[in-house]
């Protein structure tokens, strides 16, 4: 289970009032850590972080959801998380994404999530080119 799944998952567990599932709460973490600026691919790097996760794996491993299916589910997290004025979306679509924490998103993460866990999170997959 990679570090950004177990962090999302004490997060909501202290948290419950913010209002996002693990999933949510995993892509605001990886957008808070890997800015667009840092010109990587944001849905193909979402995606691949959300394979590892138990959350999404059937039990003995191995994903039960189609390539497209977890495109999708990226995408309604975003549009959740749009809804909620945590990120701005500047392009979403099957194979791209273009987006950033807004204000609200960075606050909220760094509110709800302490710094030795923000750095185990950045330390696993964040700001690398």
């Amino acid at each position: 289970m990679p570090i950004v799944e177990l962090v999302a998952k004490r997060t909501l567990m202290q948290h419950p009032e913010m209002g996002l599932g693990v999933v949510d709460l995993i892509v605001l973490l990886w957008m808070y850590s890997n800015p667009y600026s840092n010109h990587r691919r944001q849905l193909s790097s979402m995606k691949n972080v959300l394979r590892m996760t138990e959350t999404l794996q059937k039990p003995g491993g191995g994903l039960d959801i189609t390539d497209d299916e977890l495109t999708q589910l990226v995408l309604a997290s975003l549009r959740r998380l749009k809804e909620k004025g945590l990120v701005q979306i500047w392009s979403q679509g099957r194979y791209y994404v273009r987006g950033v924490l807004t204000e609200r998103g960075i606050d909220l993460v760094r509110r709800s999530i302490t710094t030795p866990a923000l750095k185990r999170v950045t330390a696993e997959f964040g700001n690398n080119p």
